[in-house]
């Protein structure tokens, strides 16, 4: 079996992460750096993180960060800044789970990351997200964000075993999940403690380290398994590889590396504003890259199911007026939760080894609301870094159940694409006007698809920079 876990923020091997759900780990909320969770490793070898370096720096990013599972992050913690005691699940009550959780296992997830923080309400949240879990048939375990938890073993070690004898915790080799990001100040010494105490099963996202003390025989050696968030994305102006996960992979031996996947990223804080390069189909490439890697992973988290603030949700956004961090402007109205319809095609073929028949004729599709290179009309903030990263192009995944046909169309500009195979096929559309998107598809001569969303249009001005995708899709009807 392998496994996905989603992070709910609360946030994958799809992880959830609780204030933050994420799909295994999701960016944290919580904490207010800027790219916590990437690493630059110089020409030693020896890596260290973006804490250390300056915005300017982003360019020179390398990402080091039996049972195959999967995960979703939902992240508890909502305080993009500490100052603010809001939280993705602030305002979360039982049925917000129970809708979320029901979402997440008709995916054929396996379990939910709760991201925990140190928020006085997370306990009665993370109360209510495990009694619906345990309602709805799905797992979850705790990933503590050590930007913002207590750096406590005792702690740790407190909300592991209260919850750890729940039907809904998320147990491997039959020891409960325990997860992380961050987590240094804990250091081996704290976290082999954790195992001790709490029977744990450790799968932490742990850096400011050494990373070849994560080999087998040295200080981070004992750990079951290591998380890297950051390799989910590209951290430059360059294609995803793999480069990343094989570097971390050497290091950790078979079986103990837990891979990423997400589709997005961006973020627009006055102290954290960058965006990751979500071009070429990211969402579609890192899958396959992944199931590729297969025979080699356990873990496979997906990032995020709910973190607004860096763009990395997996749903139709926010839900309640409290379930995004403050000053957040760039969410509402830009679903994707198409995203998330599509992966069951991906976490199939990751769990069995096989792509599974396309059944049905979609189109998939996503944009930016603007050009990269524009200014805004009325933002107190400069463009995020890594804006001239961002290339303006409609992309599109076409999943033809037989031969078909498609047309792209954004404002006056158009193209065909004629004859595309029974498949996925990967399409995209220069944004060289502007106006409302329309995608169609013939098949046999007859117009089966025919799809503008009312409530979308690529513009040539913006009052606040927006980096973050409209995400949408259109299926045939009777294509089932």
């Amino acid at each position: 079996m392998k496994g996905l876990i989603t992070s709910l923020f609360l946030s994958a091997a799809l992880s959830i992460a609780l204030p933050s759900l994420s799909l295994a780990h999701t960016a944290r909320q919580s904490s207010p750096t800027s790219k916590r969770e990437l690493h630059i490793r110089n020409s030693t070898g020896a890596s260290y993180t973006t804490d250390d370096v300056g915005y300017d720096d982003i360019a020179n990013l390398e990402k080091r960060d039996g049972t195959k599972l999967s995960a979703v992050s939902l992240p508890l913690l909502k305080n993009e800044q500490l100052a603010n005691a809001l939280s993705d699940t602030y305002d979360y009550d039982y049925d917000l789970w129970v809708n979320d959780f029901n979402q997440i296992r008709a995916k054929n997830i396996d379990a939910v990351a709760l991201n925990v923080g140190r928020d006085y309400w997370e306990w009665a949240r993370v109360q209510d997200a495990y009694n619906a879990a345990a309602a709805v048939g799905i797992d979850v375990f705790f990933s503590f964000d050590y930007t913002s938890f207590d750096c406590s073993v005792d702690e740790t070690v407190n909300w592991v075993n209260t919850f750890s004898g729940s039907p809904a915790q998320f147990k491997v080799d039959g020891r409960p999940m325990v997860s992380s990001f961050s987590g240094d100040c804990l250091g081996p010494g704290g976290w082999q403690a954790v195992r001790d105490r709490t029977g744990g099963f450790l799968m932490p996202f742990i850096y400011n380290i050494d990373y070849q003390q994560l080999r087998r025989g040295a200080s981070y050696g004992f750990l079951d398994s290591w998380q890297c968030w950051g390799c989910a994305w590209p951290q430059g102006d360059q294609d995803k590889t793999t480069q990343d996960d094989q570097y971390y992979m050497d290091i950790l031996g078979p079986g103990r590396y837990a891979a990423t996947v997400s589709g997005w990223f961006f973020t627009h804080y006055n102290y954290k504003n960058f965006y990751l390069r979500g071009d070429a189909w990211l969402f579609l490439t890192r899958w396959e890259e992944l199931i590729s890697m297969r025979d080699q992973l356990r873990f496979v988290e997906v990032l995020t199911w709910n973190d607004f603030g860096e763009s990395h949700y997996l749903n139709s956004g926010p839900p309640t007026a409290g379930s995004q961090p403050y000053g957040t402007t760039w969410t509402n109205g830009y679903p994707h939760d198409a995203f998330f319809d599509l992966i069951n095609y991906y976490i199939e073929a990751f769990k069995t080894g096989t792509y599974p028949a396309i059944t049905r004729d979609t189109i998939y599709f996503w944009s930016r609301p603007h050009p990269a290179g524009i200014n805004a009309n009325n933002d107190g903030l400069s463009r995020p870094q890594g804006w001239d990263w961002a290339s303006d192009t409609l992309w599109v995944a076409v999943f033809c159940s037989s031969t078909c046909s498609v047309t792209l169309q954004v404002g006056s500009y158009s193209q065909d694409f004629n004859n595309l195979s029974y498949g996925v096929n990967k399409i995209s559309l220069p944004l060289n006007a502007f106006g409302s998107v329309t995608v169609k598809m013939r098949k046999n001569g007859q117009e089966v698809i025919n799809y503008t969303p009312s409530d979308f249009q690529y513009r040539g001005w913006t009052d606040q920079y927006n980096f973050n995708a409209y995400v949408g899709s259109a299926s045939a009807s009777g294509s089932i």
